[in-house]
């Protein structure tokens, strides 16, 4: 009877969480995230390098992308696509050339599917990405990636690099 019980209670517990997911630790995310990456660590998010603007399915409010065009990491609200790196920056396109577009939909998290199509899609009425943890990304980050993008846990803000220099966002 209590393996029958424990089994019904796996079940449930199963049924009641939330897909979330870590990188670079070994728990999941305790709260409000559907992302985690580990803190204290030196390396940010590197967002997709784009030489067309998204359209269609894969523009929705909350797209964070690197315009290789205007070198600058660009964010849509939802209407207008917004800036977020102030001046241009530098990228090297060719690091990219050999690298094929893939047909298939990009990766969900949270949810078993999406409509939107992205690289990443986290997908959650409840849950939030967290960004990387960087002390002093502008220090530790040793040759950050245009587009890469964290969170200064010291500062409390949001770092952003366009491939030049570094943007803080409070």
């Amino acid at each position: 009877m209590k393996k029958i019980l424990f089994v019904i209670y796996a079940v449930f517990a199963a049924m009641a969480a939330n897909a979330q997911s870590s990188i670079g630790k070994k728990t999941v995310p305790s709260g409000s995230g559907v992302l985690d990456f580990n803190a204290g660590g030196k390396a940010g998010i590197v967002l997709p390098w784009v030489t067309t603007l998204p359209t269609g399915n894969a523009l929705t409010g909350g797209v964070m992308i690197y315009d290789a065009n205007l070198k600058k990491v660009m964010y849509y609200n939802g209407t207008d696509w917004v800036d977020l790196s102030i001046h241009t920056g530098a990228v090297d396109l060719s690091i990219q050339e050999s690298v094929p577009e893939s047909d298939e939909k990009g990766t969900v998290i949270g949810a078993k599917s999406s409509t939107i199509d992205g690289v990443l899609v986290l997908e959650s009425s409840d849950k939030a990405l967290i960004l990387p943890n960087v002390v002093s990304p502008h220090l530790n980050i040793i040759k950050p990636m245009a587009g890469t993008i964290c969170y200064d846990s010291a500062k409390k803000m949001v770092c952003i690099y366009n491939g030049s220099e570094w943007t803080f966002w409070k």
